[in-house]
């Protein structure tokens, strides 16, 4: 067995790309890999280990720029429009990255109707709302909710509690 299911390449234009070891076959034939690419993984990849605000249209580091990462998502949610992981993904993008609240209000709410039932959606959401808005009262709902609905996980935990915090600092400064 090979102690590696995946090597890191060096590609220009991008930070770096995932390939397959080559014993390694789809477990489905018929799969799309084109969902899988090694571009679109390194994306992916490229987006979550980029740190800081990036300025100018582009990720730190000589990554993947924002657009094709923005058009990659518009792409994958014109075949799969209810898809909650993917509307809850890109929502994120657009509130962590792109710093665009109101859109990523819209595709929360989207990903919520997706899935009602996911603490995490829920708890994005309220911190959105927290941190776009500064409506505590509406946060708090979305937080319970995502409490009730994923009492066990931590995530979801911790973003409650961080609410908490800010939102107990806040009131104690306009005391």
């Amino acid at each position: 067995m090979k102690a590696s299911l995946f090597r890191v390449n060096s590609v220009p234009g991008h930070h770096s790309m995932l390939s397959a070891s080559p014993g390694l076959r789809p477990s489905r034939p018929n799969s799309d890999a084109s969902a899988f690419s090694s571009s679109k993984i390194a994306a992916r990849i490229s987006l979550r280990h980029a740190n800081g605000r990036r300025e100018g249209g582009s990720c730190s580091r000589g990554s993947v720029p924002r657009a094709p990462i923005d058009d990659h998502y518009r792409e994958m949610l014109e075949s799969s429009p209810n898809c909650s992981l993917l509307l809850r993904n890109y929502a994120k993008y657009l509130h962590e990255v792109e710093r665009d609240a109101e859109r990523a209000e819209e595709y929360y709410a989207r990903a919520i109707l997706a899935s009602p039932g996911d603490g995490e959606v829920l708890s994005l959401y309220g911190r959105l709302v927290w941190e776009a808005e500064r409506d505590g009262d509406r946060a708090r709902l979305y937080f319970d909710q995502a409490v009730n609905a994923s009492p066990d996980d931590c995530t979801v935990l911790g973003s409650y509690a961080r609410f908490l915090w800010e939102a107990g600092e806040e009131k104690e400064e306009t005391v």
